[in-house]
């Protein structure tokens, strides 16, 4: 469901769910029967997730079939995913975005364009430039970032803010 939601089409998504949560390494062929679906689809899924770094090929000793792993570190996976994601929706965007800007100060019959345009633009900036610096980011620094944020907020109901438990 999350890889939907995310844009990541169903068996990408149930291919790394199953690589991640079970922590092993899986043969392609354990996996298309696993999930009952092609070869074809588990290949051409298997190396999108190897494209995007989600997923790592492996050997052992005296085998000659290649194993999956998906990456553990969540922090790792963020970075890998929004790089991709910035790769493919964000840059492609911000250079329409700016053209058109540019287009419509070469242009003073554009003013009213531009006024829509602008704005917009320097919005997928501001998020172009946070992402940037999310993407820059180490693991432990995440965690200081994390609790700097959540300072002088509540705690959701049922959750604690402080690590171990205690609100």
């Amino acid at each position: 469901m999350m890889a939907r939601a995310w844009g990541i089409n169903a068996t990408m998504g149930e291919l790394f769910a199953l690589l991640y949560i079970t922590g092993d390494d899986w043969t392609a062929e354990d996996l298309r029967g696993w999930l009952k679906v092609s070869r074809g689809n588990v290949s051409m899924n298997l190396r999108e997730l190897l494209a995007w770094g989600v997923v790592r090929k492996s050997h052992r000793a005296g085998e000659r079939r290649e194993l999956y792993r998906a990456e553990t570190d969540v922090w790792t996976l963020f970075r890998r995913i929004l790089t991709e994601r910035k790769r493919r929706e964000l840059d492609p965007t911000l250079t329409v975005l700016d053209s058109l800007v540019q287009l419509s100060e070469d242009d003073p019959e554009l003013g009213e364009l531009r006024a829509r345009v602008e704005p917009l633009r320097q919005f997928f900036g501001m998020i172009d430039g946070l992402s940037v610096r999310l993407m820059a980011l180490e693991s432990r620094d995440i965690i200081e970032l994390s609790e700097i944020l959540a300072m002088d907020e509540p705690a959701p109901p049922g959750r604690s803010k402080e690590p171990g438990g205690r609100s």
